[in-house]
């Protein structure tokens, strides 16, 4: 795991990214020797005597590791437990959305749908969708919409099926504008 984490520290050093970890390590000092060899160069934060029961596990629920969080902007946790190049596209489709979507910061994989011309699956660009309450949300494509569900795709490939009530009023607008673009 180290070394996709080196090379995702080094691949994002001038962009607005930080990895941050949290070591369950007992010993402090065998803890800062194994750092120094794994060439851990990100701040990473000590979780206490205790290991994996230590304090910082506790706060944020962690039960197994390793446990990757990944948080937008905001702090809001927006991905959890991705890896490899699922979690690549994930820091890259949030730190696109920072930037302001700048060219080749965001994931390749899907594209606009053109008026007129796009199939009822095309997939759009990467929105963020929020449930109807505004406490849910998640940053992922639309597909297409089926029997009053929405079909969207997360930035790790896998898709997802909400019903269109639990949406919020804007997201309902959003897909419906680009059901009506793709007619």
């Amino acid at each position: 795991m180290y070394p996709h984490e080196r090379s995702l520290v080094a691949k994002m050093k001038d962009e607005p990214f930080a990895l941050i970890g949290i070591n369950s390590d007992r010993d402090k000092v065998k803890l800062k020797q194994r750092m120094k060899t794994e060439n851990i160069t990100w701040r990473s934060f000590w979780n206490g005597p205790m290991g994996t029961s230590g304090p910082i596990s506790k706060a944020w629920g962690v039960r197994g590791w390793p446990t990757i969080y990944v948080l937008d902007d905001k702090g809001i946790i927006r991905y959890k437990n991705v890896r490899g190049d699922a979690m690549d596209k994930a820091v890259d489709a949030l730190v696109g959305k920072v930037e302001g979507g700048v060219p080749g910061s965001a994931p390749t994989t899907g594209s606009a749908p053109t008026t007129g011309s796009a199939p009822s699956t095309a997939r759009s660009q990467l929105h963020e969708f929020t449930d109807s309450t505004g406490q849910f949300k998640i940053t992922a494509r639309f597909i297409t919409y089926k029997a009053g569900n929405a079909h969207l795709e997360k930035v790790d490939g896998q898709e997802l099926i909400v019903s269109m009530q639990k949406l919020s009023k804007e997201d309902q607008k959003y897909i419906r504008d680009l059901l009506k673009s793709r007619k």
